[in-house]
């Protein structure tokens, strides 16, 4: 095959599920951007360059560092793409509790390791919304 199952598989794979949630998240800002100020920009002269540094990237960063923490939740927990795409040297969390589980059933060391993920997972998600709801109340 064209690639092995390794890191580089997982990447893409990950990279091709979570891709449309942060092109849902762009687009909404985008969408409700006032279209004049685009033209703003470039009647003071700007051009696109200016209008990338000055007007897309302070709308966009924190709808993109809000999506990021949102993708990178979802990411950490889908043990089917890890599982389907890794190779046998590539080890994810969930994929190490999995295997854990299967070999030697729940222990506490699992139980801990599951806490400690779901409570990362929770704030993720919400540091991601806090920033989300910033960014819609300018």
């Amino acid at each position: 095959g064209l690639l092995r199952a390794g890191l580089e598989t997982m990447i893409i794979a990950h990279v091709t599920f979570e891709l449309p949630y942060i092109a849902l998240l762009v687009y909404s800002t985008l969408r409700s951007m006032d279209p004049e100020l685009r033209h703003a920009v470039h009647d003071l002269y700007g051009d696109t360059k200016q209008a990338m540094r000055y007007l897309f990237l302070p709308l966009l960063g924190p709808t993109l560092l809000g999506g990021f923490l949102l993708v990178f939740t979802l990411s950490l927990d889908d043990l089917v793409i890890s599982f389907f795409t890794a190779g046998p040297a590539s080890v994810t969390v969930p994929i190490y509790i999995y295997g854990a589980i299967a070999k030697k059933g729940v222990t506490p060391e699992i139980n801990a390791i599951a806490s400690i993920l779901v409570l990362a997972s929770i704030t993720i998600s919400l540091i991601g919304t806090i920033l989300r709801k910033d960014n819609k109340a300018t």
